[in-house]
């Protein structure tokens, strides 16, 4: 349920730096072992969050201080969120009983954002997934990169989220999992898009992963 978008060589890029280590080596952390922004990457960074729409910057906000705070996939539920991003979410008709939507309006320029649930199953956790959206999908995605990868993982890593590669049979990285306690947070190239070399990150979501 993520806009769609291409395998981004800058965000693929930066799972692979982040998973360099051996397989064997990698063990729990609270900091990122990825390498550290020069002075210009923070600088650019910087630049495109500041130049985000508002609406953007301040769901990212808001996503950013739920997570924060996130401990347990119980909190996962329509009230707690929706108290986090200070709206309403209700009956998700695309998906029937047991989900949840909230879809924001336009934030500009066409965009918007959807903050979604879903109840537990007996095979699965209580869900979450957030994304920006655009009805062009070759719509430029600068007005809403309001989240470069770097901030969402020194975001979590300082506090608590631990952060692993999740590899293919094949040796290559799929995805970069975030997990907290039974929380686990799955994100993947094709929920990102590269603006002037830098990763912004348009989509997240929880997963059952471990």
């Amino acid at each position: 349920m993520t806009r769609p978008a291409t395998l981004l060589a800058s965000l693929l890029a930066s799972i692979l730096v982040a998973c360099a280590t051996p397989a064997q080596q990698v063990a729990p952390r609270t900091a990122s072992t990825s390498a550290p922004l020069s002075t210009q990457d923070h600088a650019m960074s910087s630049s495109l969050e500041a130049h985000a729409l508002p609406g953007a910057r301040a769901a990212v906000d808001h996503l950013l201080a739920f997570l924060t705070t996130l401990d347990s996939t119980d909190r996962l539920k329509p009230a707690p969120l929706g108290h986090a991003f200070g709206v309403t979410l209700g009956p998700d008709s695309e998906n029937g009983a047991g989900w949840t939507v909230y879809h924001s309006p336009d934030i500009g320029r066409g965009w918007t954002y959807w903050v979604q649930q879903s109840d537990a199953r007996p095979s699965m956790k209580n869900g979450f997934r957030f994304w920006f959206d655009h009805p062009d999908r070759s719509a430029d995605a600068t007005p809403v990169c309001a989240l470069p990868l770097d901030r969402l993982r020194s975001t979590l890593t300082a506090h608590g989220w631990v952060e692993r590669p999740v590899p293919s049979e094949i040796g290559s990285i799929l995805a970069i999992e975030f997990s907290k306690n039974d929380v686990v947070l799955t994100l993947t190239p094709r929920d990102g898009t590269d603006i002037d070399g830098t990763a912004c990150v348009l989509a997240i979501q929880t997963s059952d992963g471990h």
